[in-house]
């Protein structure tokens, strides 16, 4: 997904909506760099190398961060569910009513 690609007609989304698709899409960007540099970091061989990949990925954590920060302010809905999912004690599924049949 590029910034460029939106579904619906561009003429017929707000600055919000554009905005908002600019910072999905830079948070799934990051998400992607993110693996690969752990991926990376876990195969390096050279040490100094590796601590170089490490600080490329823990600043693409901080990124990762501020991304997803800045989407949790502007929908109060993706904030009542980060609310409501982050930072708890126990196994993550069980604070859902999830059917154990599926």
């Amino acid at each position: 997904m590029t910034q460029e690609h939106v579904i619906e007609n561009r003429e017929s989304l707000d600055a919000q909506v554009l905005d908002m698709h600019r910072a999905l899409t830079s948070l799934i960007d990051r998400l992607g760099a993110l693996d690969m540099y752990n991926q990376r970091c876990a195969a390096c061989t050279d040490p100094e190398l590796k601590l170089v990949l490490a600080s490329q990925r823990d600043s693409t954590r901080r990124h990762v961060a501020m991304l997803l920060e800045w989407a949790r302010r502007r929908d109060p809905k993706l904030d009542k569910e980060l609310r409501d999912a982050l930072f708890k004690a126990g196994p993550i599924a069980a604070q859902y009513r999830y059917d154990e049949n599926m």
